[in-house]
């Protein structure tokens, strides 16, 4: 093979990883944009919606935020019958809107609201699942028998 031929397949080589590097970020960008897009959002779903509510107002890209992903899917198994629980990105705009009016100042913000949206608690950083069920049971009154416990790896 030729020197010409060698240097050829290099930067064909090199230009297919920078694609796969471009296809991977962008895939990675947009998953992240909508894996918290999971539920409605805004006003009319989290505020006065029958139930109480477990609001968490974060990013995808914050490092506390993720750490608080594991901690809600817990939260959703143990407490669902109890209250609904949402992880709210910040970023769309009727999350930031709702941010607000919670007076959202630092992310990871837990918020944990009456049937009617009035604010109960609230914890500003990241926050382990057997305080905000302690909180739960506190503010919400004792939980029924219900669901075994699912163990969260962090």
């Amino acid at each position: 093979m030729s020197r010409d031929g060698a240097l050829e397949k290099v930067r064909a080589a090199r230009w297919w990883v920078i694609g796969v590097v471009l296809v991977v970020a962008a895939a990675g960008a947009l998953l992240s944009s909508q894996r918290f897009q999971r539920a409605p959002t805004g006003e009319a779903m989290a505020v006065g919606g029958g139930r109480p509510q477990l609001l968490d107002f974060g990013m995808g890209v914050c490092e506390q935020c993720k750490r608080m992903q594991p901690v809600m899917a817990q939260a959703a198994w143990e407490l669902g019958d109890r209250l609904d629980v949402h992880t709210l990105d910040i970023r769309w705009p009727a999350n930031e809107q709702l941010g607000r009016r919670f007076g959202l100042r630092v992310i990871p913000l837990i918020v944990l609201t009456d049937a009617d949206g009035r604010e109960l608690w609230r914890h500003e950083g990241f926050v382990d699942f057997p305080e905000i069920s302690r909180v739960v049971a506190e503010r919400l009154g004792p939980a029924p028998a219900g669901r075994p416990p699912v163990p969260v790896r962090e």
